[in-house]
């Protein structure tokens, strides 16, 4: 009878010990799901029509080259954006899954992107903020592109 009891001390000890092992493991299994998300739509946003293709050595040339022709067209495009009209350079559309500007000729991304979430350049429209961001830092030209498509639409610098 002592025997007995002793026995089941030890397998609830073993058992209570198994939980932080169970919670750690938990913890892991949903960090690895967190990274491999994370690493599929770092992919995503590296794609030839995405923004950050220039980001691709595959696609760099090729985006520099599709920036420079684009800096040379009139902005004069109208485009639709979840319920707003913007206006983007000629012969570019807007990637429906990134909101980014894409050249129709090449089917390069541009790292110009039209978004709902708050950012320093931002036009309110139907009570909905609308914001363009975008990176110069691998190319140049974006930047240009991006004043002149924000001086087209009215975009605000709501950062100063």
């Amino acid at each position: 009878m002592m025997l007995k009891r002793v026995i089941m001390v030890i397998m609830l000890g073993l058992i209570f010990s198994s939980c932080d092992f169970i919670h750690y493991g938990k913890i892991a299994i949903q960090d690895n799901i967190r990274r491999i998300e994370m690493e599929r739509e770092r992919k995503e946003l590296r794609k030839k029509d995405a923004p950050g293709a220039i980001m691709t050595d595959e696609y760099k040339e090729g985006v520099e080259i599709a920036t420079q022709d684009i800096m040379k067209r009139p902005v004069n495009k109208r485009v639709e954006f979840e319920g707003a009209t913007f206006i983007i350079p000629e012969n570019t559309r807007l990637n429906p899954k990134h909101g980014n500007i894409v050249d129709e000729k090449t089917g390069y991304g541009i790292a110009i992107t039209f978004t709902l979430s708050p950012h320093c350049m931002s036009k309110k429209v139907n009570d909905k903020e609308y914001s363009l961001s975008y990176n110069s830092k691998h190319n140049a030209n974006v930047a240009e592109i991006a004043k002149e498509i924000i001086k087209v639409n009215g975009f605000k610098d709501t950062c100063k």
